[in-house]
């Protein structure tokens, strides 16, 4: 569906201004639907030319939408959104995709989340919807690949997350990391392996990330003895 929506706030979430937070909010129509994990088209020329970027809001915001966009230099999409002004008004398609948590009503699978980058966009939507919205009580763990300490954002929203629900831990992996790194570094698929030695056969995992590395994660995963059913993923272009 298409909606027309304002510029609310624009802010970026990193020092190096890497990663900025877009605020949206919806005009015409002024109220949407969608399920958590699902993206929203941004048209970003006047020819016609769109871009797709997760909502990082919960279902519970009706009336907006809020993305989360990775800066490319000289990407048609980063330059649009570097430039728009606050009160402008922008053209959406949305909601779009089917990475959504999946009914599992017969089963009782714990949910872990791997990312890498700002495929932490859905799974950010997906968490937030299942701790506070819907209350959920299955064991629920994030795995968060990213480069450097410089390029981490939302950091405290997850330890407040995490003393607030026991069912909830999260681990953050950096490829990149200075001396004063103490957690898991190199590939976030390798810190998988030293986290469940035990195996992954009663879990369902939710992959978002470049293509090569969902599919090598993927691969971890099954070998970890997760079925390649109880794998579902978002491949970013």
């Amino acid at each position: 569906m298409k909606y027309i929506a304002r510029v609310s706030e624009k802010i970026y979430l990193t020092e190096n201004q890497h990663f900025w937070l877009i605020k949206l909010e919806l005009t015409k129509p002024d109220r949407i639907s969608f399920t958590a994990g699902q993206y929203a088209s941004l048209r970003v020329d006047e020819r016609g030319m769109r871009r797709s970027y997760s909502i990082a809001s919960t279902p519970d915001n009706e009336h907006g939408i809020n993305l989360v966009a990775e800066m490319v230099p000289g990407g048609v999409g980063s330059t649009y959104l570097q430039k728009i002004k606050l009160g402008e008004e922008v053209e959406i398609l949305a909601p779009l995709g089917q990475f959504v948590i999946q009914k599992t009503e017969l089963r009782n699978n714990n949910l872990l989340f791997v990312a890498t980058g700002s495929g932490i966009v859905p799974l950010w939507s997906m968490i937030n919807d299942l701790l506070i919205n819907k209350h959920e009580r299955r064991q629920m763990r994030l795995h968060w690949g990213m480069r450097s300490e410089e390029d981490l954002f939302w950091v405290d929203n997850l330890e407040r997350l995490a003393e607030t629900y026991p069912n909830f831990v999260f681990d953050i992996v950096l490829s990149k990391p200075s001396e004063k790194w103490e957690l898991c570094s190199g590939h976030v698929q390798d810190c998988l392996m030293r986290d469940f030695p035990q195996g992954l056969t009663q879990w369902e995992a939710y992959v978002c990330g470049r293509q090569a590395v969902v599919i090598e994660i993927a691969a971890k995963l099954e070998e970890l003895g997760m079925k390649r059913e109880d794998i579902y993923h978002e491949k970013f272009s």
